[in-house]
């Protein structure tokens, strides 16, 4: 999708594969958004990299960050919403 001077990707890369190891969604997350900058936008037009995760979708962008770190001059926001970073309970 595009707005003016922005692209967004809508990851699929751990769709199917949501009841694996954290670290290797991490690894495919870090993965798809590495070669969509590649074939959309050459890393020096890159301006900023924001992300946005929802429930375990933040997990999986955490996990991916250190995977990405040639880009971390361009991280700039990190939404998770509603993540469970600290495990959660069964009741």
């Amino acid at each position: 999708m595009l707005y003016p001077d922005s692209v967004i990707l809508m990851a699929q890369s751990n769709e199917d594969h949501t009841e694996g190891d954290i670290l290797e969604m991490g690894e495919r997350l870090a993965s798809e958004v590495k070669n969509y900058i590649m074939s959309f936008c050459p890393v020096s037009c890159l301006a900023k990299l924001s992300f946005i995760g929802h429930s375990l979708g933040g997990v999986i962008i955490r996990a991916a960050l250190p995977h990405l770190s040639e880009f971390s001059s361009k991280f700039y926001t990190y939404i998770s919403l509603g993540s469970p970073h600290l495990g959660y309970m069964y009741s």
